[in-house]
């Protein structure tokens, strides 16, 4: 696949301390100068009259889980309602009244959609604008009770994307076509499913209709580490973007020394036979889960549409990240044309080496990209060598077996 980053390379980082909606305002209006864009009408001319502009926010979850060892501010997971509010004011402002704005995302299979709707109130949005804007629970399987988690036949069957999906195949393009896949291990405990999808030159992924046939696609991701890959942005972000789950690979079943990559190593793998609440896949060794990223993205690319988008770093998550992650305020938006450019910049502000998170590498080797050869705007300021400087911008925890993505200050 060619190099698809986009020609406005430019990563703009804005200061907000707070969600309040001038504070939004005022970072947006900073980001969308830094790109040359005018703040008065940002999008005019790059989102016109007529398009369908898909707005995806990160909504894994609509509380915290039980098996979190703390409670913690729900916004450090999920994005801020008035960040979406902030870009879909400025999509509407573009449509000039003819259009469409979907706000939707695949959250977690046991996140209760209403009960997120009630909590960030979002749903307001519907009524606000002179074009149609939709929201949309994309799942077409719902888990009501945690305790059948991954048993596919005790799903509740919903309506999903109302337009409809589209699989892709990406055959030997995927990053997984030459793996053994007979250990393949996706969202339910029926495996069959995901080996089918991923077996020689069969590697499907099916992805929303709403969003594969938008004109515009806008990624408003929270700024977040994860345990089974580093950090969640943009592109770990695109699983969302998925309707049939069970296709997506998190892990080889077992240990390394019987070919998986579920547990570290025997060791952990014997413990986790006894242990109530397991962490599958969730070490750097699993090499398995990353290869599923750099096919998402990849899938996303396979259609011509235009992007965007605002990482939601106000309050940010750290530690263990996506589901029990602890809030970090670090009162930032980060905006590009470029989604991959945008994680790659967003990790180094995060004090994370992306030379060191397993799908970033991939991108930055295989598309020859040249760090300092991204132009980056820090606080309205152009910031030269901002990858090479010897700075540690902010200083996110990661889970204790990511200790060595951490970006090293000499």
């Amino acid at each position: 696949m060619e190099n698809m980053i986009n020609s406005n390379r430019t990563v703009a980082i804005e200061q907000a301390d707070s969600y309040r909606p001038n504070k939004i305002s005022r970072a947006l209006d900073g980001i969308f100068a830094a790109l040359g864009m005018n703040p008065d009408n940002p999008f005019e001319g790059y989102i016109k009259p007529g398009m369908r502009v898909f707005i995806k926010p990160n909504w894994v979850a609509s509380r915290w889980r039980k098996s979190c060892d703390h409670i913690d501010d729900l916004y450090c997971v999920i994005t801020h309602p008035n960040v979406i509010e902030g870009v879909a004011d400025r999509v509407a402002k573009a449509l000039h009244g003819n259009g469409e704005i979907i706000i939707a995302d695949n959250p977690s299979i046991d996140a209760d959609f209403e009960e997120l709707m009630d909590f960030t109130g979002i749903r307001r949005l519907e009524d606000k604008y002179d074009v149609p804007c939709h929201i949309y629970d994309l799942r077409p399987l719902v888990c009501k009770d945690l305790k059948d988690y991954g048993q596919k036949d005790k799903m509740a069957h919903q309506p999903g994307d109302p337009n409809g999906e589209v699989e892709v195949n990406l055959g030997r393009n995927s990053m997984l076509h030459d793996v053994d896949s007979s250990l393949f291990r996706g969202v339910f405990n029926e495996r069959e499913e995901t080996v089918a999808a991923h077996t020689g030159d069969t590697q499907l992924y099916t992805v929303s209709g709403s969003l594969y046939n938008a004109d515009v696609y806008i990624s408003i991701p929270k700024l977040k580490t994860h345990q089974k890959v580093g950090a969640t942005l943009n592109l770990k972000g695109q699983v969302g973007a998925m309707t049939r789950k069970n296709q997506l690979v998190h892990w080889r079943v077992g240990s390394p020394e019987t070919g998986g990559d579920e547990y570290p190593d025997r060791e952990s793998w014997e413990r986790a036979q006894h242990a109530k609440v397991t962490h599958r896949g969730a070490h750097p060794g699993n090499d398995t889960i990353w290869r599923m990223v750099v096919d998402l993205y990849k899938s996303l690319l396979t259609k011509d549409r235009k992007y965007f988008t605002v990482i939601d770093g106000i309050m940010a998550g750290e530690g263990q990240g996506p589901f029990c992650p602890t809030s970090k305020h670090a009162n930032v938006l980060l905006g590009s044309y470029d989604l991959l450019l945008a994680d790659i910049v967003a990790a180094r502000f995060m004090g994370l080496d992306p030379m060191k998170i397993k799908y970033l590498n991939y991108f930055i080797n295989e598309w020859h990209i040249e760090l300092d050869g991204i132009p980056v705007y820090l606080y309205g300021e152009a910031k030269k060598n901002f990858y090479s400087e010897h700075t540690r911008y902010s200083d996110f925890d990661v889970p204790f077996a990511w200790r060595g993505i951490k970006w090293h200050c000499d």
